[in-house]
């Protein structure tokens, strides 16, 4: 009995917390799903954070978790941003700058495990990840940070009482999994002027939070550190990480770190100290040391790569290693810490096994002082660098001082090194040979400024360097090295009482010949003998920019990067001056003239050839920015030849000078040779440096003479660059084949005199705004020769226009005006206004085919006519006209026309009783038209034959189906008539009826035909100027 009783206890018990569970998830899910949904959830917490923070919350998506998140509760938070309102004026309507935008977050998850809180009184947070995080810490001029962002209410005190006397947590916060993911922040300090940018942040935090103590484990990297201080970048490109320990005490507020290791662009080095702050004066107190555990001088030659240095444990190694530092001092407002370093080898020795030479002596002694705050000066002190053993003596002391102030670099070297010898003293990785000696005695004194300035001529260096025989092979990468011999003397500081500062300044002689490196089989430089030498004026005025002159001599020389450029010069030699310019003393002047001896170029499908040329610079800094030389000029050059697949014709310019400054190019009477086309250019090309740096149109105004332009060549020529850029932007990539080397036997486009095969849009280059003045004698498109053409052609917003343009051919005199605009290969708009005068009706077939479409009776004719004609259309991919897309209006007036088929006109003649049965003529005809729709209006028009005078007028579809009506005006017949017909030339309806055009002279039809013309010509303007089709 009592065992039943048992059971049905345990029973009523187990259904009992079964039923609580249910009603829990159920009770949680009603509160997930239908009272705190993320509609409703969201706009609550904005609110909420509005009340206390002075900034702009918003959430895309705010939403509890428990299920996916089981057995803890979370709360994930969507495209979250803070804009902070401490700058901005809440009584206006102002927009955030970036100085306000605060934080971006991606996503961020917070769960904690609510059973620990209720039955241990103890926070855990499970997770808190915070994906890709955006950051921007600004402070101003004043101190004053964006993130200041928490409103203090004024019963502050009275809740913070009645808080702590209701409050019954008293317990740590366990932290499990705090991360922040590819994150980015920004540190603008506008009151000490440092900005610091970190990218890439990766931050992992576990440990346990205490009311009093608490104990962490850290680790933070960043992929790149970008630092500014007063202008100046100081570092750059700097990957740092660190994994430590951390113990705070909030009684003292004493952070402690422990076994911390820094890695610093891959090198690693422990770290530990203290940081206090203060919170009175709201800084920090900081004492760290830093430095690499270096037990002995072969640790550090582990560090070598094993692909330059073979690892042995048998090395027999002495010497004593220090590699410290410290970071000590106040960061706050207005100051930062003090940071020192040293490294530093005494009586180091290196003796490989089997080697036969060794280091005997090896001393280094640095020592690094940074003082951002500049209250002292920055400086790194090389007191001593000495090597010496086995046919190695190298002594090397130096300063660089004042770094953040004026920087100085003062040096001494002396070296004597037998590369062979190097093979000798250590295991170098299979394979690397050295060859060569090097000796060197040279001494400096250089000020950063001056190098800044480009006055060069105050730079104090003297001494000499000579290598010879050099010869480095290093097999895995594929690095060759060859040096016949090179050597440099610079003499400076002798003594010289001519000169207001009593000494001579830079002078000297830099050169080598017989140079030949090979990289990854990929790279390679072959250079003859070439020097430089250099001298310098003395100086009467010490303030201002020393006179400095240089010779320049390049032997013959071959370059190559694998198969996508090739540089080959034959000679070059150039004279250059350095000087102060005539505006100011102060500010240099280039003067710069260099010949080139046959210069050869190919980079991938291009060549460039030049048999000689000359440039003449001369070059003054900008006055707004100093990084910006402000150049003038000319090149002079004879013989240049170039070809480029984007444009595949044969160029050449026989004896050319162009004159420049950074913004213009001016030619005067320079001829270029296009394939079978010549040209002679006067002019100017304008907007040169926007439109390279920022991507500005380029402008050119030009006066373009010829004895032949040959069209057809040239629109193949644009037909196959346009094919050849959509291969490259496919993918294709041409190569410098060496197998066609001479310019003479490049594939080009046929010379043909007529436009053969199938037609392709050509694509209008964007970015230029080119206007050209032509005075052209002859010119070849399609079958049709033209000569004395003259007019204006603007190339601008990816169109070609004509204007104007008067032209004259053996057919008829004409004058036109045309668009045409192709921003891809898919379709292209055109649109032209054109008058001939007695133009034979076949030779006006042949120049525009598509009149066979608009007037297909003139098939039956042959004779002189005037045209005009105003059209617009779109065009496919093979420039066929879009028919739907037409537009037109036309007049064709002609007299005395022959009807070319004899037995029509014959059995015409019989029927209507003709007067003269063998006069197949027809005495006038005026035609005018429209299209618009895919419809060809024929607006009534007169033609008289022998005794008749009709009036014909209908619509022509473009189905080749057709309506028209004749009306009989004048005839042999006493009574007027007409005519309908209909259908298609090959099955016609004919339908006598009554005549409709009783007067032919409609007033409103020229109206209509002028209007029509008169719009296109407007369209077309549009179209160039606002690049719209």
């Amino acid at each position: 009995m009592k065992k039943s009783l048992g059971k049905r206890v345990l029973k009523w018990t187990l259904w009992s917390l079964l039923a609580l569970v249910v009603l829990i998830l159920v009770g949680v899910t009603i509160v997930i799903h239908f009272i705190f949904t993320p509609a409703k959830l969201t706009p609550l917490v904005e609110k909420t954070a509005k009340e206390y923070l002075n900034a702009e919350v918003h959430f895309g998506n705010i939403e509890l978790t428990f299920f996916s998140t089981f057995p803890d509760f979370g709360i994930q938070l969507d495209d979250a941003s803070v804009i902070s309102g401490t700058f901005r004026d809440s009584t206006a309507n102002s927009e955030p700058t970036m100085q306000d935008s605060l934080m971006n977050i991606k996503s961020c998850l917070l769960t904690i495990n609510p059973i620990v809180y209720l039955t241990k009184n103890r926070i855990v947070v499970k997770d808190f990840v915070l994906e890709q995080p955006e950051i921007y810490a600004y402070v101003d001029s004043a101190g004053v940070p964006n993130w200041d962002i928490l409103r203090i209410a004024a019963d502050t005190t009275t809740v913070d009482t009645t808080m702590a006397d209701t409050t019954t947590f008293d317990s740590g916060i366990r932290l499990r999994n705090v991360r922040i993911r590819n994150g980015r922040l920004v540190f603008d300090d506008r009151n000490t002027r440092l900005y610091t940018r970190l990218t890439g942040i990766n931050l992992g935090v576990d440990g346990y939070l205490g009311k009093r103590r608490s104990r962490l484990k850290l680790d933070f990297s960043t992929e790149n550190v970008l630092f500014w201080q007063e202008g100046q970048l100081l570092v750059n490109r700097l990957a740092f990480g660190i994994e430590t320990g951390m113990k705070i005490n909030r009684d003292s507020l004493l952070y402690t770190l422990e076994k911390a290791v820094v890695d610093v662009n891959g090198i690693r080095f422990g770290a530990g100290g203290t940081l206090r702050g203060d919170t009175v004066n709201h800084t920090l107190l900081v004492n760290l040391k830093y430095g690499i555990h270096i037990p002995t001088l072969k640790t550090l030659l582990d560090l070598v790569p094993d692909t330059i240095l073979h690892k042995t444990e048998n090395v027999e190694v002495r010497g004593d290693v220090l590699c410290q530092g410290e970071i000590k001092g106040i960061y706050g407002q207005q100051n930062i810490p003090l940071l020192t370093s040293e490294f530093r080898i005494k009586d180091g020795f290196i003796a490989y096994p089997g080697m036969p030479s060794k280091i005997d002596t090896l001393n280094v002694d640095l020592f690094a002082l940074i003082d951002l705050q500049k209250e002292q000066e920055s400086y790194v002190n090389l007191r001593n660098f000495c090597m010496k053993g086995g046919g190695i003596d190298i002594d090397m002391a130096g300063d660089a001082e004042r770094l953040l102030t004026a920087p100085t670099l003062k040096a001494e070297v002396k070296a004597l090194v037998n590369f062979e010898e190097l093979t000798k003293i250590f295991p170098l990785a299979d394979g690397i040979t050295c060859r060569g000696t090097l000796n060197t005695s040279l001494k400096t004194d250089v000020l950063v400024e001056d190098v800044r300035n480009a006055d060069y001529g105050k730079l104090r260096i003297g001494g000499w360097c000579q290598m010879k025989d050099v010869n480095i092979f290093i097999p895995k990468d594929s690095i060759v090295m060859n040096v016949k011999s090179a050597g440099l003397v610079f003499a400076a500081n002798r003594k010289n009482t001519k000169s207001v500062q009593g000494t001579d300044l830079l002078n000297g002689v830099v050169g080598y010949s017989g140079l030949d490196i090979h990289v990854r089989n990929k790279v390679r430089l072959l250079m003859d003998t070439t020097y430089l030498a250099l001298r310098t004026s003395p100086l009467k005025d010490t303030s201002v920019v020393a006179s400095m002159g240089a010779n320049l001599h390049l032997g013959r020389m071959v370059f190559i990067v694998r198969d996508t450029l090739l540089v080959g010069l034959k000679q070059a030699n150039a004279k250059a001056s350095l000087l102060p310019s005539k505006r100011n003393k102060k500010v240099p002047q280039i003067n710069a003239e260099l010949q080139v001896d046959s210069l050869r170029l190919r980079a991938m499908g291009n060549r460039l050839n030049f048999a000689k040329a000359e440039v003449q610079v001369e070059a003054v800094r900008s006055k707004r920015n100093t990084k910006i030389w402000l150049p003038t000029g000319y090149v002079d050059f004879t013989g240049l030849r170039a070809y480029t697949p984007y444009f595949p014709v044969r160029m050449r310019m026989p004896g050319t000078r162009l004159r420049f400054d950074r913004n213009e190019i001016q030619l005067d009477s320079a001829v270029l040779h296009l394939g079978r086309s010549d040209l002679r250019l006067t002019g100017n090309v304008t907007n040169l440096a926007k439109s390279f740096f920022k991507k500005e149109e380029l402008k050119a105004q030009l006066l373009v003479t010829s004895d032949r332009i040959d069209c057809n060549q040239l629109m193949r020529a644009m037909e196959r660059g346009t094919a050849y850029m959509e291969k490259v932007k496919a993918g294709f990539r041409d190569t410098i084949s060496t197998e066609v080397d001479d310019m003479d036997e490049v594939p080009v486009v046929s010379d043909t005199t007529v436009l053969e095969g199938s037609n392709c849009l050509f694509v209008v280059p964007p970015g230029i705004d080119f206007t050209f003045q032509t005075d052209i004698k002859k010119v070849l498109f399609g079958k049709l020769q033209m000569d004395s053409i003259h007019g204006e052609v603007v190339m601008r917003n990816q169109c070609i226009q004509l204007s104007d343009l008067e032209l004259r051919s053996s057919a008829a005199n004409m004058s036109t005006t045309a668009l045409y605009r192709a921003t891809d290969t898919t379709k292209a708009y055109a649109g032209f206004a054109l008058q001939m005068h007695d133009i034979r009706i076949d030779s006006l077939v042949g120049l525009i085919p598509s009149l066979d479409t608009l007037f297909p009776m003139l098939r039956s004719f042959e004779g002189l006519v005037d045209f005009h004609i105003a059209a617009d259309s779109w065009l496919d991919s093979a420039m066929n006209i879009d028919l739907p897309t037409l537009r037109a209006a036309a007049y064709l007036d002609g007299r005395d026309l022959v009807l070319m088929d004899g037995e029509t006109f014959a059995e015409i003649s019989k029927m209507l009783m003709f007067k003269n049965k063998k006069r197949n003529m027809i005495d006038s005809i005026s035609v005018d038209l429209m299209v618009k729709d895919g419809t060809i209006e024929i607006f009534p028009f007169l033609v008289e034959i022998d005794r008749y005078k009709a009036a014909v007028g209908g619509q022509h579809n473009i189905d080749m189906t057709f309506k028209y009506h004749i009306s009989i005006l004048k005839s042999p017949l006493p009574f007027r008539a007409g005519v309908d017909i209909s259908g298609n030339l090959d099955k016609m309806k004919f339908r006598i009826t009554k005549a409709k055009y009783k007067d032919l002279f409609i007033p409103s039809r020229k109206a209509k035909v002028d209007s029509t013309q008169l719009n296109l010509r407007q369209r077309m303007r549009t179209i160039l100027k606002e690049g719209k089709g």
